[in-house]
């Protein structure tokens, strides 16, 4: 019995050996599919947009300034957005060209304010389906937010477009909220504000397809030089395309409160109105 109790405990041991010698397994954690980061400079921004998978949330804390453009050019999903928010963006750094360029799609840019570029502030270039919320464009060298080149399905709302001047064009070109150029379908502005730029409040020059624009704001814009300073300029000479303006307030612009600006389509404006504007509250609409 004593050699059978001896040889029980060896085997005993020899097998507490076995399991100690065998590799521990990996800790057991959960796996999300978004991730979360707070960025604070330059190089961890360009870092965490570059890698952007849709559900990602990037918080911009404080005040980044920009050396070059920020390039939006993954993509999310209808899903699974990827998000952009908070803080400010100032491109005074920037030697020449936008600030931010969004290539991709399924993107919310929310929350920040971006100013100083040497052009356009925000621009959607291509892509679409994406939605812009409480973004303030200021004194950029171009349009405040510019869509255009093919870029659709964009929803801006509850932004504001301000203070953007050209100063190589005395002002001809810097719009608040430009969709212009060959944008593509479906840009939507709802809720927004474009006060005291140098062109007008809304370009929408040769613009091929409908754009949206309600509950909108146009206020002292045009004070540039060579600006035109409409509030809405609804299409260009040569269009036939019904744009849609509808509750808006066009107030104290240089020039016309409304302008077709050589645009025939049926330009649909309803509940709509204003005062003080140089030239006329409603010009060339048909």
């Amino acid at each position: 019995m004593k050699k059978l109790s001896l040889l029980l405990g060896l085997a005993v041991i020899a097998v507490a050996c076995n399991k100690q010698d065998a590799p521990a397994p990996g800790p057991v954690t959960a796996v999300s599919a978004d991730a979360s980061a707070t960025v604070t400079t330059e190089a961890a921004l360009k870092t965490a947009v570059a890698n952007a998978n849709p559900g990602d949330v990037i918080t911009i804390s404080g005040t980044i300034r920009l050396t070059s453009t920020l390039q939006c050019l993954r993509n999310g999903t209808a899903s699974a957005k990827i998000n952009l928010t908070g803080g400010t963006l100032d491109c005074s750094g920037l030697s020449s060209g936008w600030g931010v360029k969004v290539n991709g799609s399924y993107w919310n840019i929310t929350n920040m304010t971006i100013k100083n570029a040497p052009d356009c502030g925000l621009v959607f270039q291509t892509g679409g389906y994406n939605y812009v919320y409480k973004v303030i464009t200021t004194a950029n060298g171009d349009s405040g937010l510019q869509v255009y080149n093919g870029a659709h399905d964009n929803n801006i709302s509850y932004c504001t477009s301000t203070e953007n001047y050209d100063a190589a064009n005395a002002g001809e070109n810097a719009d608040g909220f430009a969709c212009k150029l060959s944008a593509g379908a479906n840009n939507k502005f709802d809720h927004c504000t474009a006060n005291h730029n140098s062109d007008d409040g809304w370009d929408l020059y040769g613009q091929p397809y409908t754009v949206t624009i309600t509950n909108c704001t146009a206020t002292n814009n045009g004070f540039g030089g060579n600006g035109d300073g409409n509030g809405f300029k609804l299409g260009s000479a040569g269009q036939t395309v019904p744009h849609t303006v509808t509750n808006c307030t066009s107030n104290t612009n240089k020039a016309s409160g409304y302008d077709g600006n050589g645009n025939t389509g049926h330009i649909t404006i309803t509940g709509s109105g204003g005062s003080g504007n140089g030239k006329a509250l409603f010009s060339r609409i048909y």
